[in-house]
């Protein structure tokens, strides 16, 4: 009886003091702020990935092109950003596939001065982005033309920053409008601005939040993709339920401090956008596409399919993981 008592406990001592298991350190770059980026860090704060092995190092790098960047000399295996990154990484032959996307419709507003009452108030004004080529980019572009505007005539267009430094930018009256994400958007009405327009009414899909990786990425490595998008998913479901949590990354990631602020932008983002199942479509790529397409013609080389990958989430959703 005694042996077998300390043959138990020197199995259990073995047990405790057995190593971990390896944890693989990966590296997401991340550009913009107030699309939902707030999941991949509450996958973090939560142990999320590391419930499924991973030692995920987040980086925030202001332009999505940067991101890319990062991704060709393989310091970052994980991009977020939007879905113009994918396209002209695929134009210059570096091959990216989106695999989630966060959201599904514009989530921007056009924010302006008291002084701009309509659209055609812009015209011969300076409007904000944040680099050419980026998301922001091409959304105000597109904003632009549906009124009527021709963003290479009608107007100055300024490389500022992401959203946090445009909102800076139009209340200090060096421009005269831009696209802001969702987080900034109670802000500005606060510091009496104007929301010109709320770009989700526009009837298209478009996909944002979106997550990328190579294709030789995929080739490689299709289970560590497998168990990214499993803590991915599962940040989703916390998001929208664990609004403690939520509010406390939104807080320490967003820049919002005001708890009224918080409140909305999570109730906005997560009745509005935010999806349960964050597959990108082929509509939504579309979308992307054809107003590329419209200034680079190369662009129109491209198809949309073979811009995104939705096996992972269709596994996940296959297996019950995904509800």
């Amino acid at each position: 009886m005694q042996k077998k008592f300390f043959a138990l406990l020197f199995v259990a001592f073995l047990l405790i003091a057995a190593p971990a298991p390896a944890q693989e350190r990966i590296v997401l770059g991340y550009s913009g702020v107030g699309s939902g980026e707030e999941v991949h860090h509450l996958a973090k704060q939560l142990g999320l990935f590391k419930k499924y092995g991973l030692d995920v190092e987040i980086v925030y790098i202001p332009g999505g092109s940067t991101v890319v960047q990062g991704m060709v000399s393989g310091e970052i295996q994980f991009g977020r950003g939007s879905p113009s990154e994918v396209v002209s990484a695929n134009l210059a032959g570096f091959h990216l596939k989106m695999i989630a996307a966060l959201i599904n419709k514009f989530v921007y507003s056009f924010v302006t001065p008291p002084s701009i009452t309509k659209p055609a108030d812009l015209k011969g004004k300076n409007v904000a982005i944040s680099r050419f080529g980026s998301g922001s980019d091409f959304i105000t572009r597109m904003a632009l033309k549906s009124w009527g505007l021709d963003p290479a005539k009608d107007v100055t267009i300024l490389q500022v920053g992401n959203s946090p430094e445009r909102l800076a930018a139009i209340a200090s009256g060096k421009v005269h409008g831009s696209i802001l994400s969702l987080s900034q958007t109670p802000r500005a009405k606060k510091m009496g601005l104007r929301v010109l327009a709320d770009l989700s009414q526009i009837d298209a899909e478009y996909p944002q939040g979106v997550l990328y990786v190579t294709s030789s990425l995929i080739e490689k490595r299709p289970d560590l993709i497998r168990n990214f998008m499993k803590a991915y998913v599962e940040a989703i479901r916390e998001f929208k339920n664990n609004k403690p949590a939520a509010y406390a990354v939104i807080e320490k990631n967003s820049g919002l401090k005001d708890k009224a602020e918080i409140e909305e932008y999570h109730a906005v983002l997560t009745k509005n956008f935010l999806l349960n199942y964050p597959l990108p479509t082929v509509a939504g790529m579309k979308t992307v596409l054809d107003d590329l397409g419209a200034r680079n013609p190369k662009v129109r080389e491209l198809k949309p399919e073979e811009l995104i990958d939705t096996r992972f989430l269709r596994e996940l959703k296959d297996s019950g993981f995904v509800k």
